[in-house]
């Protein structure tokens, strides 16, 4: 994968299909989720930003890459989380955020507990 988007030509494709595919997912309705199911989510994502955030530190620590790639780099790695996170959960990572205003749970104590421990 990094060899071919080293490519500037194919990298600029690609992230104008993910950005095609982005775009789509903005025209369908969000799941409404239950308290639990957004308290599920929110554990998971968190720990998936984490361990992405530690990969990429690692990245550009190590300066395994050239500094123009890791931009695209980061932006596989979300859609890599995304996937991960929904065939573990079978959610889309796009409905939580609409269920956790929905649910008014930025004022929920486990809520607020989760995202203060990632933070």
């Amino acid at each position: 994968m990094n060899t071919y988007l080293m490519d500037p030509t194919k990298r600029t494709q690609y992230e104008d299909e993910m950005q095609k595919i982005k775009d789509n997912m903005n025209d369908r309705e969000y799941a409404e989720l239950t308290r639990e199911q957004v308290i599920t989510s929110v554990k998971h994502l968190e720990e998936h930003k984490l361990k992405a955030q530690m990969k990429m530190y690692e990245i550009v620590r190590s300066q395994r890459l050239a500094p123009h790639m890791i931009n695209s780099i980061i932006k596989v790695e979300k859609i890599r989380s995304d996937d991960v996170f929904f065939n573990d959960t079978g959610i889309e990572e796009e409905d939580v955020e609409p269920s956790i205003k929905r649910l008014n749970m930025e004022e929920d104590e486990e809520y607020k507990t989760i995202v203060e421990e990632y933070t």
